[in-house]
């Protein structure tokens, strides 16, 4: 694995855990019923599959 493969690896981490961080947030702080969470949820999963392939077409800058 090379170095920039790495850097992508860990800052994918980061960005994945930082997103479970805005769910987590979410549901403690409002009520949402199951159709609201379900959205955000997926939501947020669309995001991370954005970012994801964001991350392998695109080199470090």
């Amino acid at each position: 694995m090379s170095i920039q493969e790495k850097i992508k690896e860990q800052l994918l981490q980061e960005v994945f855990s930082n997103i479970d961080n805005i769910y987590d947030f979410m549901e403690t702080r409002f009520e949402m019923d199951e159709h609201c969470n379900s959205d955000i949820v997926k939501k947020l999963n669309e995001l991370k599959d954005v970012v994801y392939k964001v991350s392998t077409l695109s080199d470090l800058s």
